[in-house]
């Protein structure tokens, strides 16, 4: 297998919106394939199958999202700053792969686990985000919640945006797609959990 190379790129591109719109099963060889302009045979060459492609997708995905919520989190800074920063990644994340939560929302349907490739960066995330948290109890900028809760909290909301926001802009008949509808979305589910977690609820999110 070889998974380098422009061609190897573009089947990963091609594959990514195919999972995302239609879901492993209906997502053909020849559809991905022809989306990636590459001969039906490169999808075996690059990959060994398409199984393989399909791990290949989710991992880059989820290392992505990964190294990214590592780098918010390594901010210097207070927890409250810190926690700003991993929920703006997030955001920043789904606006850059929004195949992620419809690759993952695929998986689910079918009624199993998340995918496997997925597994080592969302613990790694969960990680991540639990010792910002730990962090900010040890310096008495956050209460004592649980700090699994409270990262729970974090990834839910954020998640849930990117998941829903369709679904809950044509409900409420507002608007939700966009940079500024996210961003302020981000901004809200931060002030929210701030509050909720600093030992001062009613200080300054600075």
């Amino acid at each position: 297998m070889n998974h380098s190379g422009a061609t190897a790129a573009r089947l990963v591109r091609s594959a990514r919106r195919l999972f995302a719109a239609r879901g492993y099963d209906q997502a053909s060889v020849r559809a991905i394939t022809r989306g990636a302009r590459a001969n039906l045979g490169a999808v075996t060459y690059h990959f060994g199958s398409k199984w393989n492609l399909y791990a290949a997708v989710v991992d880059q995905m989820f290392a992505t999202m990964a190294d990214r919520l590592a780098a918010a989190a390594d901010t210097p800074g207070p927890a409250t700053v810190r926690i700003a920063g991993l929920v703006q990644a997030m955001f920043a994340f789904f606006a850059d792969y929004p195949e992620a939560p419809r690759i993952m929302l695929h998986a689910l349907a079918r009624g199993g686990p998340p995918p496997e490739a997925a597994l080592p960066h969302l613990r790694r995330n969960l990680t991540t985000i639990t010792a910002v948290i730990r962090d900010g109890q040890a310096a008495g900028e956050l209460r004592a919640v649980d700090p699994f809760l409270a990262t729970f909290t974090l990834l839910s909301q954020s998640i849930w945006f990117a998941v829903a926001r369709r679904v809950i802009a044509s409900a409420a008949g507002r608007p939700l797609d966009g940079a500024p509808a996210a961003a302020a979305v981000a901004r809200h589910i931060t002030d929210v959990a701030v509050r909720g977690f600093r030992a001062d609820p009613q200080g300054d999110l600075r």
